[in-house]
């Protein structure tokens, strides 16, 4: 009977250990992550704890572009790719199973900046007159083939132009970019913040155009509020808890930084993971931090999300209308 009770002790001891173990370990996620503010969200809330609180323990990797951050999803090297809706829809077309979970930035990050010296006699003119000024010139991309490129032959289309009318470069992420413009190695440039921020504070290029703002052409502004999302793959999903665990810990992270008395804190968190080496960097990424503010929140817009395959259809990306409802996690927000 001793001998009973002992092994039953040992046993409780056992038990009670190991679920003492399960609960304070952590789901270790590769998350992507991008040069210049990136991925505010998940930089928040692995920094403020709320990664740990639900039970993971988030690793924010660099991955420049859209298209890289898909193909390291598929390649196991990260488990959840920030990227936008149409780098999940070719995925989806060539047969690879992935949901996006959540939105990371829902307005449209990409913008049009152009050198000082570029004669642009319709920019005042808004679009699609300022496209004319542009034909024939060599335009800045992130990468060959990006959302970024695609969303300017968007535009070239829209105006009525053809996208040979230009030559792309690709000139990689923003502080890269930004020196390929002010050598003239591209004429402008179609990239993402703080790009445009270096222009307004450092007067050594301008602005033309912000898609997050811009209400034309209508069918771009009507992509705000599901352009950039998370994205994991059904292994991922399968795991039980993980994907509640992210949504919940980006949930905690969007509370606290759409809090303004909260700003200073996330300026800090944000340059943590990225210094621009240029005059005023600091004030470069306040500038770009304080307009993207809007854009960090987790909820999905259906309608933004069907207008991106909508596009792609229109632009002949995709052969066939492509329904978007395919992409989403039953529960994602």
């Amino acid at each position: 009977m001793k001998v009973m009770r002992l092994i039953f002790v040992v046993t409780l001891v056992s038990i009670t250990a190991s679920v003492g173990t399960a609960e304070g370990s952590e789901t270790l996620v590769k998350i992507q992550d991008y040069p210049g503010v990136g991925n505010v969200l998940f930089r928040v809330a692995a920094a403020k704890g709320y990664c740990e609180k639900h039970g993971l323990k988030c690793q924010l990797q660099m991955v420049p572009s859209g298209p890289l951050g898909g193909q390291a999803l598929l390649a196991k090297s990260i488990d959840a790719a920030f990227v936008p809706p149409d780098v999940q829809i070719n995925t989806a077309l060539k047969g690879a199973v992935t949901k996006a979970i959540m939105s990371i930035t829902q307005r449209n990050p990409f913008q049009l900046v152009i050198r000082n010296d570029l004669p642009t006699p319709n920019a005042g003119n808004g679009f699609p007159a300022f496209m004319s000024d542009l034909k024939g010139k060599k335009i800045g991309v992130p990468a060959r083939g990006s959302a970024a490129e695609q969303l300017f032959k968007f535009l070239a289309a829209k105006a009525g132009l053809s996208p040979e009318d230009f030559t792309f470069v690709a000139v990689g992420s923003p502080n890269t970019s930004y020196g390929s413009l002010i050598s003239k190695q591209v004429d402008a440039s179609m990239t993402f913040e703080p790009s445009s921020s270096m222009c307004d504070v450092l007067k050594t290029c301008r602005t033309l155009y912000v898609a997050a703002t811009a209400t034309e052409p209508q069918e771009i502004f009507k992509t705000n509020g599901a352009c950039a999302n998370l994205v994991v793959t059904q292994e991922t999903i399968d795991k039980p808890g993980l994907v509640s665990a992210l949504i919940a810990a980006a949930k905690d992270a969007e509370a606290f930084v759409q809090d303004p008395a909260n700003f200073d804190e996330v300026f800090k968190i944000v340059t943590g993971y990225f210094k621009l080496d240029l005059p005023m960097g600091d004030k470069i990424i306040e500038a770009s931090l304080r307009f993207s503010m809007p854009a960090y929140r987790v909820a999905i817009s259906r309608s933004a999300l069907q207008q991106f395959a909508d596009n792609m259809l229109t632009m002949k990306q995709i052969e066939a209308p492509f329904q978007t409802s395919s992409l989403l996690y039953a529960d994602a927000p």
